[in-house]
């Protein structure tokens, strides 16, 4: 056990090549290195432990991350960052990337707004065109929030759930 419990190692461990194959943080490298030795197929690999103490976990973890991302150690998959094989996909990656970042950022915006509207009335339709949702969508932003359908408005389906609920609150022996 270190001797003050705020340290906190990072090491790298290397092949015979001095290739580079883990790079990894512990209170007690020792104990870790016990660990990786029972459960990382690659530790009989490891020929050099290179040991860093650090004064803090959070200044350890910072560090190793850093490590992984510019060093790519060969074991590593925390932190880790694939290169990709074209730039063609790269840039299509990172585009899908923002439009799911924004569409994520804009999903309760556009849901209040959405309200908004179907509270003054606009229809079904004329969300989804607006949108390229589905009338569904709205269908139940509009139910979950109990707003009325105005009757110009409903559809065959409504109109016929409407009925249904009528009737069984003017039968006989139903709620009156």
């Amino acid at each position: 056990m270190p001797k003050n419990p705020g340290r906190t190692a990072l090491y790298r461990l290397y092949d015979s090549g001095d290739v580079l194959l883990y790079v990894g943080i512990a209170a007690d490298p020792r104990e870790r290195w016990t660990q990786h030795a029972i459960d990382k197929p690659w530790w009989p690999e490891v020929t050099r432990r290179d040991v860093e103490w650090v004064p803090s976990r959070f200044d350890a973890e910072t560090a190793e991350r850093e490590a992984i991302t510019s060093e790519k150690p060969r074991y590593n998959t925390q932190h880790a960052i694939a290169e990709l094989s074209s730039e063609e996909a790269a840039a299509l990656f990172a585009e899908y990337k923002a439009a799911y970042e924004a569409e994520r950022r804009l999903k309760e915006p556009m849901r209040q707004a959405a309200l908004r509207e179907l509270e003054q009335g606009t229809t079904l339709k004329a969300l989804a065109h607006a949108t390229g949702l589905t009338q569904e969508t709205f269908r139940r932003i509009r139910d979950a929030n109990d707003i009325p359908v105005d009757p110009r408005y409903q559809s065959r389906a409504e109109l016929a759930r409407a009925r249904k609920e009528a009737l069984k609150s003017t039968s006989p022996g139903g709620p009156s």
